[in-house]
């Protein structure tokens, strides 16, 4: 409270700009941010083995997909993971929908995230999905694949 005004202190041109924002607005505020975030970024890392041990189920069970594969380091250490998926881009190429089939197949089945009209490679993420949420990603893209 005691430093509010001169942290807080305000251009006498500009009345709604604050000039002493940790030496600069733009890199200050981002300083705060980063600041106000740090709390949940240590509770983050304290789940992080378990994180990635999901990712890691994930990646193994993908893979059972013929001809799915994880780019990148293996074993993954993130719970992001890029997959090249030429069993989905394949079917894409015949498809009526084209390569906006899985992103909808998904969609049908209550799974978003995927970016509309990726088959043949993306990104997927994990992070702080439960095992049975897992389970029924993995179930989508094993129906989906068999299916077509």
């Amino acid at each position: 409270d005691e430093w509010k005004d001169v942290i807080f202190r305000k251009s006498w041109r500009y009345k709604n700009k604050e000039v002493e924002f940790l030496g600069c607005g733009p890199r200050g505020l981002a300083v705060v941010t980063l600041m106000a975030s740090f709390p949940h970024v240590l509770e983050r890392v304290k789940k992080w083995k378990n994180e990635v041990e999901k990712a890691r189920y994930f990646v193994k069970e993908m893979e059972n997909i013929p001809t799915v594969k994880q780019l990148g380091v293996k074993p993954t250490s993130h719970d992001l993971n890029f997959f090249e998926t030429p069993i989905f881009y394949e079917i894409s190429k015949k498809h009526k929908r084209g390569r906006f089939f899985l992103y909808r197949e998904l969609k049908k089945r209550g799974i978003i995230g995927i970016k509309p009209g990726l088959t043949k490679n993306f990104k997927l993420s994990t992070y702080l999905l439960t095992k049975d949420e897992i389970n029924r990603v993995l179930e989508a893209f094993q129906e989906i694949a068999s299916l077509h």
